[in-house]
Parts: C-alpha cells; structure tokens; sequence
C-alpha cells in the first residue's frame, strides 16, 4: 500500500465547524476615486485595544484547539527534531579579527542563542551577549552584531518580541559592557567611524503600527550622552529613506538618500578621518535602481539596472561623470550579489540549472568559476574585506548545507573538515527525491519558470498532495534553501513546487517591472497559471492542492485564494497585506509605492483593487480551508491586515470551510526567532495542518 494512502486511510475524521468567537461589523462606506465600498471592520484597526485583544485570543484559542486536535493524527514534530539533529550547522562569520556565531546550548533549547565569539577558527566559543539575561519576561534576539574597524569594540542590536525598533549597545570583547544604548534604531546597519562610534537610523514613531517616521541618520560617539547624539542627515522634509555603509578601512561615509517616490536618489559621502565631518553630494537625482554596492581602493562601485541580467560598474567619487563597466552582464545569466574583498571581487550568478560564483580582480579579469551539481545554489558564508580565504556552501532542496573554503588568490576550494564542526548529514540519499525546474506558458505567453520536488518514482495521478509556493515582488531573487518541513513533507508522499513569478528578480530587471505597479496583476496571472499547469501536468488536482506565501507572498496567496477558490483546497497566508486601500497607512507602507502604487493616484488605486484580497471577498463563496498566520508585534506588515481579513472571511454563511487566524504573541514579522524549540514546533505545526487538511 503506498504511503500517503495508508497514512489517509489511518486519518481519523476531526469534525471542523464554522464555529468562530463572534466579530461584530461597524460598517463604514468609504469612497474613493468614485468607488464606494463598505468596511465592516475598521474597529480592528486599533491593534492595542483590550476589544481587539481579546478578539485575538479567543481566536488563538480556537486555533490552538484544531492544532491540538490534529497533532492526534499528523504529528510531525519527533520527526523533525531527529532530521534537524543531523542537518543542523553554524557557520562562524568572520568580522576583521574573530569569528563570531549565535549559539543555541543544548541545555537551554527554550531560550534564544547566545552571541559567541572565538579567536581562531578551531577555537572554542567565549560567550560575549546572552539577551536572555539583558531582558526577562520578553523574547530578545541578537539579530545584528559589528566589530569596531580595530575589534576594540563590539556593536551588537537587539530585536525585543520581534520588532523592527531595535537597540544597540555596545561590549568590549573581554566582555566589559557599556552603559549607552541606543533605543528605537530602525533600518540599516551599524557603521563605524573606526573606534570611536556609529551611525544609525532613528525612529521617532509615536505610535508603533502609525506612517514610519525613520528619516534621520544620527551619529554617537562612545563615552558620549546618546540624547545629544549629532544628526548628520534629515530626510523628513521629502518624506525620504536612507541607506548608508562606510568604507571597509572606517575612513569615508556613504550616503543614498531616496525621495518620498522613490522616482530619484541623491548620494553623498564624507571624508571620517576629519574631526569634524562633512557630507558632500556627489550624485544628483539618478534613478531609483542605482544600487551603490561598495568602496574601495578609492572607487565606487555599483550595479546598473541598465544591464538586465546585471553588472558591476566603478568610478571615482570625485570624478563620478567617468564611469567604466568592470564586469559586464551575462546574457542569461543573471548577477544576483557581488562581494568586495581586498584584491579579489566575487560576483554570484544564477541560471535554470542552480547558481555559482565567479571569482576576479579589479581589472575585471576573471580568475575562477566556482560552482556546485546541477539543480545546487552555492552561498558565501563570510564576507570579511580582509580576508583571503572565505567559507562558502552548496545546498538544494533536499541537501542540507555542505561546508567548503575558498582561497580567493587562486580560487582553489576544498571541503572544510574540523574538530569543532560537526557537518551536516541528509536524511535521505541523494537520489532520494528528484529536482525538475522547467516552465510553464502563462496566459499572456510568458515563459515561468518553477521547480518541482518530489520522490523518485512518483505516480502522476493527480492526487498528489501539493504545496506550490512563491514570493513575486520587489525583484526578490528566490534561492533553493534546504528545508526540513519541506523533506517531511515529501517524504509522505508530497510535492513541494516554487513558482518564479513575475515580480521577483529571477529572470532580470524586466522580470521584475512586469509585476509591478500597474502590471502587478501579472503576479497573481502567474501564479494562477502555475497552478492550473501543476494540475494540468497531473500532479495534483484542486481537492489536493496547498498554497503558501510570506509578507509579499502572503499578499499573493491572499488573492489567489480569493480569486480562484475553485483552484485550491488549503491555503496559509503569512503576514501578509490585504488591505491594498490602506496600506500605506501603517508602518513602512510608504516605502512601497514604487512595488504597488500610490493609493491616492486613481489608477494605482484601481489596480491594486483588482487583485486586494479584502476587498474581493464574496459573500456567497466558500472559499478554500485557510490558516492566516500573523504576529501582534508585526511593525513591518501590521497585524491588521490579517484580523480584518479573517474576520471577512468567516463571518459569511456561506463561508462552510474553516478559516482559522493564528496571532504569534511577542513575535515579529518572521515569527518566532529566539529560541529552537518554538521555531521547530511552528514548523511541525505547519505541516501538520497542511497535510491533514490535504488528506483528508
């Protein structure tokens, strides 16, 4: 009897009604562009009141009582525990003079990891910040941390219940903290004016879920009052963002300054070796897509969205009119990152058959390619300027992270084999599962591409449990992570399937432009059409089809669900945004007119109306079995969306499949992150509603 039928025939029936905490409807006609439609829940847009809290929580607790309903049947969580015994890894980042890693003990696997550091590489870990002793009661994570230019102090920020309003303090190595900290960091990194301090991004929100207001970059100087900390620039009066970074040697300051639109960007630099220091603009008024990527040897260098598949261009900042291309584009071949070091440039490319690196000097001479087996993505693990040998990594689908050193002189590289790491082990053999990545014709004639991953042998009988998954914005390029839940999955019988859809970066630029704005419609075509191809292809049917999607994903699969409900038997959407009328009025909305449009310019409007999953719910559909997974600390997309959503979706009579709302409490935008056993338990969670849902 093969598996996936044994495991349906064992399934015990749950019985699942439509049975919900009550959501009251205060309707609001709002017009808009001349279009009127009624929101019957705005009272849920304030977030914070004990009326909404106590909605959340009698949710969570229908929710929490299907999952424990279900863990009867389906539990995969013994599983998943022995595969992540064998595949789990940690890497050392090397950051000028130590190697650095986020350590879980295995003593205290309910708490968050530990920052640890060590000299030499097969040295043994120091314990350097432990977050579980720096706030109690709350879930805090180490989530960035950045030596001083001569590793005489450590920066490190802290995400407290998930936020993206972070903390920065400071250690010294021997341990030694320092009393500043800087509260409410919002966005980009810590950079280092040598030893003597950092630049950082400051949010002044009032209001946590309130229009981001992180517009000013400030400059404190250690020894010094953090509240008369100097700001060096303000981008308020353009409603503006900023991105910046300083030279590998702490010496010069870079600055991109993009307006409210995001339709020009303004760059400066200053010279840090003066006391007192200056920005100077030095680009006026480029496009958008300029994407300044590094400095050195006295150069700028940056990526032009002029070449559709990527280059790497360089010119002097105080001759920024003489520009040269360094590393010309690849037809086909699409740049995805590019990584400085001292002599050497290592540039990451991807195709059809997996991604691969090529290394070369500042001639732009080509020294070495560098890849993995077909249908392997290669990562750099390290990016230390002054490092000549770096630690990279092959991984696919169904193999876990394998661990090599690479010296960039010659480009010769090696399996890495030490005392102190213990290398990963694949629950299966290689030829386990089979990997097919192929395409499929949208409507408009558009070629998709989408990877398939099943086990070998599998009978294409259309009644195959299948999770098809995609992302489709911001030009996010999707890379072949290695997934436990996903091996689970396969394992009983599954098929997991990644459709590169229009809105990512996958097939250039272009692919990237063809989903946005006022084409972002072909997004969710892309992804309709790929589903409709794994049914075609037999794969599945729509009685045995899951969909899934994070945050831009999570939109996607919000308006899959509701557009084409007949296509689906389960969905789970991750923080996702449905409201497209309002987002821009929550957090960082304002940074994605350049994604979606501008809700207060009418055809913008009308088009995301097209395809806003909140506001084409019908009410005589009943729509596909949904699990809607937010976090109450989500300041990056507000949980709102997911409230007002869920409580359109069941509050209908002709709503007979269950839709269940899941609140991650003290959590952020990508969930639990603090510690290995809520994180493994999520995902056993996960794939216990999914699978039992498919099957039954």
């Amino acid at each position: 009897m093969k598996p996936i039928l044994l495991l349906a025939l064992l399934l015990p029936f749950i019985a699942v009604a439509q049975n919900f905490p009550s959501t009251k409807k205060t309707p609001q006609k709002i017009t808009k562009h001349g279009k009127t439609y009624t929101d019957d829940y705005t009272w849920l847009e304030d977030m914070r009141s004990p009326e909404v809290v106590n909605w959340i929580n009698a949710q969570n607790k229908v929710t929490e009582s299907h999952q424990g309903n279900l863990i009867k049947s389906i539990y995969p969580l013994p599983t998943l525990q022995k595969y992540q015994s064998q595949t789990a890894y940690s890497i050392p980042n090397k950051k000028r003079a130590s190697y650095y890693a986020n350590v879980y003990f295995q003593d205290k696997l309910d708490q968050g990891a530990v920052l640890c550091y060590k000299k030499k590489l097969d040295g043994n870990y120091i314990k350097l910040v432990d977050p579980n002793y720096v706030y109690s009661g709350k879930t805090v994570t180490v989530i960035d941390y950045e030596p001083s230019v001569n590793s005489k102090m450590l920066a490190y920020k802290l995400m407290i219940n998930g936020s993206d309003r972070h903390e920065i303090r400071f250690t010294t190595l021997a341990g030694k903290k320092i009393d500043e900290v800087i509260i409410n960091a919002k966005f980009g990194g810590m950079a280092w004016k040598g030893d003597e301090g950092v630049f950082y991004n400051k949010n002044i929100n009032a209001s946590q879920f309130a229009v981001d207001s992180t517009f000013q970059v400030f400059y404190h100087r250690l020894g010094t009052d953090v509240l008369k900390d100097e700001m060096v620039f303000d981008a308020s009066k353009i409603n503006g963002q900023t991105y910046y970074f300083t030279s590998q040697d702490g010496k010069r300051l870079f600055l991109e300054v993009a307006n409210k639109n995001e339709s020009h960007v303004d760059v400066y630099y200053a010279d840090l070796t003066q006391e007192t220091f200056e920005l100077k603009k030095f680009l006026d008024n480029v496009p958008p897509d300029f994407d300044l990527s590094g400095y050195t040897n006295g150069r700028v260098y940056y990526s032009s969205k002029e070449s559709n598949w990527g280059d790497v261009r360089s010119f002097d900042p105080d001759k920024p009119e003489e520009r040269t291309i360094l590393i010309s584009q690849y037809q086909n071949q699409l740049l995805t990152g590019t990584t400085f070091f001292k002599d050497r440039i290592v540039c990451k490319y991807k195709n059809t058959s997996g991604s691969y690196f090529m290394l070369f000097d500042y001639t732009g001479k080509f020294i070495k390619k560098i890849e993995g087996q077909k249908g392997m993505d290669v990562n750099l693990a390290g990016n230390d300027y002054f490092d000549t040998d770096v630690f990279f990594y092959v991984t696919s689908y169904t193999i876990p992270p394998i661990l090599f050193t690479l010296n960039l002189q010659s480009g010769a590289y090696d399996r890495y084999v030490s005392k102190t790491f213990e290398k990963t082990v694949a629950p299966f053999p290689v030829d386990y599962f089979v990997t097919t990545t192929t395409t499929y014709t949208a409507r408009d004639g558009a070629k998709v591409p989408i990877t398939i991953v099943h086990k070998k042998g599998l009978e294409l009988n259309s009644n195959n449990p299948t999770l098809l998954e995609a992302y489709g914005g911001f030009g996010s390029i999707s890379d072949r992570d290695y997934d436990n839940g996903i091996i689970y999955f396969m394992k009983n019988g599954g098929v997991y399937a990644y459709a590169e859809v229009r809105g990512g970066g996958d097939k250039g630029q272009q692919w990237h432009r063809d989903g946005m704005r006022l084409k972002k419609i072909n997004t969710l075509n892309d992804f309709i059409d790929g589903a409709r191809f794994l049914i075609d292809q037999q794969y599945t049917s729509p009685n045995r089809l899951g969909i899934t999607g994070g945050s831009q994903g999570g939109l996607l699969i919000g308006s899959a669900l509701v557009q084409h409900p007949e296509l689906f038997k389960v969905a789970i959407p991750k923080v996702g945004v449905y409201d497209m009328a309002k987002f821009h009025q929550y957090t960082i909305g304002r940074f994605h007119y350049d994604e979606y449009g501008d809700p207060e310019v009418a055809a913008e409007f009308n088009a995301m109306m097209e395809y806003s999953p909140y506001h084409n719910i019908k009410e005589d559909v009943n729509y596909p079995t949904t699990l809607i997974i937010t976090s109450d600390n989500d300041d990056r997309v507000p949980p709102v969306h997911s409230y007002k959503f869920a409580a359109r979706l069941q509050n209908r009579k002709a709503q007979t499949n269950p839709v269940f709302l899941k609140t991650r409490l003290d959590s952020g935008h990508y969930g639990v992150l603090t510690n290995y056993e809520d994180r493994i338990e999520e995902k056993s969670e996960f794939y216990s509603f999914l699978m039992y849902h498919l099957m039954k």
